[in-house]
């Protein structure tokens, strides 16, 4: 029997990086910008720290830092605290799949 192969289900692959973005949550008003931090994005979305609480479902706006023209909407697809430090991780899912270009970096 030869070892079991991985299969990855994701839909693009994804690249790791921690870079800074902002982003505003859809019911707020006036709209707040909130500071986060990517951990990897691919063309259908990013996983995210950051230190607000966000809740499945929520829409949000993605403001890539240095990027101000560039908005991307996505939803919240799940989040998670985190113990160590007082923050959440959350995977946002893009409302329309980015091209390679746009990918928050």
């Amino acid at each position: 029997m030869g070892t079991p192969s991985f299969v990855d289900p994701r839909r693009s692959p994804r690249t790791r990086g921690a870079n800074p973005i902002r982003l505003t949550i859809a019911f707020e008003y006036p709209y707040k910008q909130h500071k986060a931090l990517t951990i990897d994005a691919s063309l259908h979305g990013v996983r995210i720290r950051i230190d607000v609480p966000l809740s499945p479902g929520e829409r949000v706006v993605i403001l890539p830092e240095g990027r101000s023209q560039d908005r991307i909407t996505a939803h919240v697809v799940w989040v998670r605290a985190v113990e160590i430090s007082a923050g959440y991780v959350a995977g946002l899912e893009f409302v329309k799949p980015l091209t390679p270009l746009a990918v928050p970096q």
